[in-house]
């Protein structure tokens, strides 16, 4: 059987080499330039909330925390769960922010980005094309079109939201309590939260265009919501294989062929995982960010 796989396996994977050797490279260097403009953004969008309750920092002060929060949500299972800890313990150790404050400013900005994540997951929910699942063998198939799996959408946020009703109630109250100082952020952080999806969905593009594929904006646009779901899912450290894998079937399902939805989802990863945990990796050997982290293991 392994045998058989292989050999279907291998002319796929000489024609996905075959795309990526023929990569345009201005492409690949935007794309990766508009990737650091958004990590960029979100240093300024930390920077704007921290301002708010009394600290006077650069965004490029940031730059470093949040590279190497990246590195450390990049071998973590379930996206963020160990990078934004380091976030806020080195946050305190280097500019002196209350773990308090750190946490406050880390779980506002989380917050109002759900407002251009929610906007986005239900425009690429609601586009989405019919979905056949055969229930049996026999000619039973339920036909779920965008409507239903809006609803189904909708069922899933409130189940979670129900379930984790005891922590989301206190999160809110921290919030609630600090919300005269946070509020004066509200507007340019959301505006840059918009602007940094903005920017992932231009550099996905960007990467189709390194590989001579017309991709829609739809198409785009629900891969990189895509990306989002499944790296949450605590399976694998950044979502090895996970992300991956649901991807390339997305764009399966979407009419790509198979070797063009592997050169994509190489390329979109070297740049997203590999890079960006380099980087992260380079800032926390710099700053001493390692023994931070190794801190946050401990505890």
């Amino acid at each position: 059987m392994i045998r058989t796989y292989w050999i279907e396996i291998v002319p796929v994977l000489g024609e996905s080499l075959k795309i990526l050797a023929e990569t345009q490279i201005q492409y690949v260097i935007l794309a990766f330039l508009i990737y650091l403009l958004s990590v960029y953004l979100f240093a300024v969008r930390w920077q704007q909330v921290l301002s708010c309750i009394g600290y006077e920092l650069k965004a490029t002060d940031l730059l470093p925390i949040l590279f190497g929060a990246i590195f450390v949500n990049n071998l973590t299972p379930a996206n963020r769960t160990g990078g934004e800890p380091l976030r806020i313990l080195w946050a305190k150790k280097r500019f002196g922010i209350s773990y308090t404050d750190g946490f406050i400013t880390v779980l506002f900005e989380r917050l109002v980005e759900t407002v251009p994540i929610i906007l986005l997951l239900l425009y690429v929910v609601y586009f989405f094309p019919s979905l056949d699942i055969k229930l049996l063998p026999q000619k039973s198939i339920l036909t779920l079109n965008s409507t239903y799996l809006l609803l189904l959408a909708l069922i899933i946020i409130g189940v979670l939201v129900w379930f984790f009703r005891e922590i989301l109630t206190a999160l809110l109250k921290e919030i609630q309590q600090n919300w005269r100082q946070l509020k004066k952020s509200y507007i340019p952080v959301l505006v840059l939260s918009s602007g940094v999806w903005v920017l992932d969905i231009i550099r996905l593009k960007l990467i189709a265009l390194a590989l001579n594929l017309n991709l829609s904006l739809y198409t785009i646009a629900a891969v990189s919501i895509l990306y989002l779901l499944l790296g949450i899912l605590p399976i694998t450290p950044g979502g090895l294989g996970i992300v991956e894998g649901g991807l390339i079937s997305l764009l399966l399902y979407l009419g790509l062929p198979l070797a063009s939805s592997g050169s994509f989802v190489i390329l979109e990863r070297f740049i997203s995982f590999g890079l960006s945990s380099l980087i992260g990796f380079l800032y926390l050997s710099y700053y001493g960010g390692i023994e931070i982290w190794k801190n946050t293991k401990s505890h």
